[in-house]
């Protein structure tokens, strides 16, 4: 079946690049954009990111062959409690929100029609330089030659599957498979910490003597350490309490480090110090060249071909079922 209409949920930078990909690419979909703020819609047009925007969810997600879900985590249970008995049949849901075990088990609850895989693009490396994280940013290249991280139940139907993976190849990125639950395990320390320990670090300054000071001159530093913060603190809150274990193992093993700095500062120990943060500095470096050049030793599914989405996209599927 040819994939004709694509609905994005959710206008912020992701779902807006998303649509920029799409249009750049070699096959040509009707793209329908929704979000909740009316700004939102009314930016997505004037930048033509989308060919036409839909107020209402039900409206918007009823003709789409896929629907990409870019919204915050807080929110998937009710945008698939409304829409998971008015989509077709072969409807895919590709479900990008932060967490991708509880995705599996709300699908599982409320998808009535269609297929549901969990997945999340990966930011280019070139765009962590950038504090930007608004509509500004957005950018077709946002994920280009970066990794698609698919993340299906046991459960999915394999041409939902490729299907997904085929989405991800449009936006310039390879294929990454992942348990759902093992991938909201390593993410959680890279998604969740940083804004729990930008939130840390701005308390503690504002709560410092002379902090009115302190802000005054903060500098390029400051505002990269407490960036994290501008996200939705209500999905940040979320995401915490989502899984309290992990937060707990991550907040622990992150005051462990704190403490080791500490120690080395009250027992005097200069070259410790440095040598501590040398090491660190060595390592981040290496890391954000392996992310620039995406050529991991581990990666080996990358080369996943298939017929073109727009050609082949979920033939033959009768199931009803919305999980994957």
């Amino acid at each position: 079946m040819k994939t004709n209409t694509i609905t994005i949920v959710g206008m912020r930078r992701t779902g807006i690049s998303i649509a920029l990909a799409l249009q750049e690419g070699p096959s040509e979909f009707s793209l329908i954009g929704h979000d909740s703020d009316a700004n939102l819609l009314h930016l997505a047009i004037v930048t033509e990111a989308v060919d036409r925007v839909e107020a209402d969810l039900i409206k918007a997600c009823t003709p789409a062959d896929i629907v990409v879900l870019a919204m915050p985590a807080l929110e998937l249970e009710a945008t698939l409690r409304l829409i998971g008995d008015r989509l077709q049949s072969h409807t895919l849901i590709i479900d990008l929100t932060a967490l991708k075990g509880p995705g599996i088990r709300l699908a599982q609850e409320h998808l009535k029609e269609g297929h549901y895989i969990g997945a999340r693009p990966i930011f280019a490396a070139g765009t962590f330089t950038s504090l930007e994280t608004d509509l500004d940013s957005a950018r077709a290249d946002l994920f280009q030659n970066s990794v698609f991280c698919v993340m299906p139940s046991p459960h999915a139907e394999p041409k939902a599957v490729e299907t997904a993976v085929r989405f991800g190849q449009l936006l310039g990125s390879k294929p990454y498979f992942l348990d759902p639950y093992e991938y909201d395990q390593l993410a959680f320390g890279s998604e969740t910490m940083p804004g729990v320990a930008a939130a840390a670090l701005f308390s503690a300054i504002t709560k410092s003597p002379g902090w009115r000071d302190i802000l005054r001159i903060a500098d390029i530093p400051f505002a990269v350490g407490t960036q994290p913060l501008d996200i939705d603190t209500e999905d940040l809150a979320y995401l915490l309490l989502s899984d309290r274990e992990s937060a707990i193992r991550s907040l622990d093993s992150y005051l462990l480090q704190l403490n080791e700095i500490r120690r080395y500062l009250k027992e005097g120990e200069p070259e410790l110090i440095t040598a501590y943060l040398m090491e660190l500095n060595i390592s981040r470096q290496k890391w954000l060249s392996e992310r620039s050049v995406n050529d991991w030793d581990e990666t080996s599914n990358d080369n996943f071909e298939m017929p073109s989405l727009s050609q082949h996209f979920l033939g033959g599927l009768a199931s009803k079922r919305g999980e994957g």
